[in-house]
């Protein structure tokens, strides 16, 4: 699965050797400054097209990591005035819901995350797994994040999932994980001017990568 057209090859500045457009099958995309790949859980994939028939090795092992969301439209049981998370969101790996000890990567983690979006629905989470670029809905985890926030908010014991089959949505996303749970964030060896965002997993794309993203460009430039 692909959900980005099909890249081609870099177009290189004759005068400068700079990287100033990426060819895709559908047009030429350019950059005047520079060009930033950040394309999340599919810029290995997207790399690999770039450097393909150039005279460079370079491997970003960024994969998918999937999450589920549950959303609760006009949900007016719970009323939360900002975002709660538990501490082991931060971990990445708070409750095991597989038995044994099996590979990490074939275990489901979930963890408390509630907000309230300006709509008023409360968006629950979240869940982390390796299952490829499958974006399936999977019922036995979005049944595990209502049991995991019941933990948290005795109130959504009294109530059954099944009461909001009518008034639910679920979200799935793919995070951009690397092995050692750090971005990759900069330029790419034998590329000049052009820049690598991706692996940040389930923190995002912040404010700090971005202002580091500008702090980089704007020094090249000078």
């Amino acid at each position: 699965m692909k959900s980005y057209a099909e890249t081609k090859q870099v177009k290189k500045s004759i005068s400068s050797g700079d990287v100033e457009a990426v060819q895709t099958s559908k047009n030429m995309l350019y950059g005047k400054k520079a060009i930033v790949l950040a394309a999340g859980s599919w810029s290995g994939l997207l790399m690999e097209d770039l450097v393909r028939g150039l005279d460079i090795t370079l491997n970003v092992p960024v994969e998918p990591r999937k999450g589920h969301l549950l959303v609760l439209e006009n949900f007016s049981c719970l009323q939360l005035n900002h975002g709660l998370m538990e501490m082991g969101y931060i971990d990445h790996q708070v409750v095991s819901l597989t038995s044994g000890h099996e590979d990490q990567r074939q275990t489901l983690f979930v963890s408390m995350t509630a907000t309230m979006d300006l709509m008023g629905n409360l968006v629950l989470g979240s869940s982390r797994q390796f299952s490829g670029f499958n974006i399936q809905v999977d019922e036995s985890v979005v049944l595990s994040i209502w049991k995991r926030a019941g933990d948290f908010f005795p109130k959504l014991r009294e109530q059954s999932l099944t009461d909001f089959i009518k008034s639910r949505k679920v979200r799935i996303g793919l995070r951009p994980y690397m092995p050692d749970g750090k971005p990759v964030i900069g330029p790419v060896p034998g590329l000049s001017n052009l820049y690598l965002a991706t692996g940040h997993e389930g923190e995002g794309l912040t404010l700090v990568i971005l202002h580091y993203l500008y702090f980089l460009l704007e020094n090249q430039k000078n």
